[in-house]
């Protein structure tokens, strides 16, 4: 594509020529000395070194998260699983009610300079996000936020320099010394399948950035799942997640998911959709910390089913 031109329109919709706009913001020069760059190089390593006081909380979650991805390709494995990784460091949160990021920048953040404090400050409110690329050339890319509906032009460098015009982008956007950009953690989605992720997404229950965020484990797992499956899902998927009533949103799209990939596996018959959002309720109240314990006999008689129809159809939905 042709290289933006100072006076062409800005791709950000604001309506204002490039150079008046998203321009003037890529030019802005840092505050920044040679210290502050320095303690910026060192910034996620310091990160990822501190995050290991808490394995004790973050390697269980994190093996149970990305278990999964080992039947993928060995380089996609690798990029789901760091994707994962981030999310757990700056977003998941534990029974202290907070990130590994939050803590560390409440430790760490007076040893920095003023302007690399208030720095911290953009990192404290780093988010998975999810774009269409609506401009690339060689210097630039223009990134529509598909939650948001927003858009911000970035400077290209060494990890970005490869995506085109067209095609989506799921990972973190990174505040830096000389603004933001893309991480090594960003995966390229072609348009068919970035389409079904958010069709996946909106089944699931995530429309809005904050449910993107809180769950974004569950939706790396459909995204997963629309690698290894396709985007042809069970005809009756929908029809079941209709029928299930769980009260937690984060707890009813991690069922989704498990519910995704059982029935990619298994191809069920389903003649009571019912029967299945049954179990999937006995199966979260077992396996989801968001979820209290339920008898199957409260569920069957909840979904109006037999408490025989719930063990039996559990017994297959877990021995996989």
């Amino acid at each position: 594509m042709a290289a933006l031109k100072r006076n062409d329109p800005c791709p950000c919709g604001s309506g204002k020529k490039y150079k008046k706009c998203c321009l003037q913001k890529l030019n802005a020069k840092s505050r920044f000395d040679q210290k502050d760059y320095r303690d910026f190089n060192e910034l996620l390593p310091k990160i990822f070194d501190y995050s290991k006081k808490f394995d004790d909380n973050i390697k269980p979650v994190y093996e149970n998260c990305s278990r999964s991805f080992a039947s993928m390709k060995q380089e996609d494995a690798k990029a789901f699983s760091q994707l994962m990784f981030h999310w757990m460091l700056f977003n998941w949160k534990d029974e202290e009610k907070q990130t590994v990021l939050e803590q560390f920048i409440k430790e760490h953040q007076q040893v920095y300079s003023n302007p690399f404090q208030k720095f911290l400050d953009n990192w404290s409110s780093l988010e998975p996000r999810f774009f269409y690329v609506i401009h690339a050339d060689k210097e630039y890319i223009s990134l529509k936020d598909m939650w948001k509906d927003t858009t911000q032009t970035i400077h290209k460098t060494p990890v970005s320099e490869s995506i085109e015009s067209g095609r989506y982008v799921t990972g973190y956007l990174y505040p830096t010394p000389d603004g933001l950009s893309l991480g090594s953690d960003a995966l390229e989605l072609p348009p068919e399948m970035a389409e079904a992720f958010l069709d996946e997404c909106r089944t699931a229950g995530i429309v809005k950035q904050k449910h993107f965020t809180k769950r974004f484990d569950s939706a790396l797992q459909l995204l997963h799942l629309l690698v290894k499956y396709g985007k042809e899902a069970h005809p009756d998927y929908e029809k079941i997640l209709q029928a299930l009533q769980l009260a937690s949103r984060r707890s009813f799209t991690a069922a989704a998911a498990s519910l995704r990939e059982y029935l990619a596996e298994e191809n069920p018959r389903v003649t009571k959709p019912e029967a299945f959002a049954a179990v999937l309720e006995y199966w979260a109240g077992k396996h989801l910390p968001h979820e209290n314990t339920v008898s199957q006999k409260d569920v069957a008689d909840k979904y109006g089913i037999s408490s025989s129809t719930i063990s039996s159809r559990y017994k297959q939905f877990t021995n996989r």
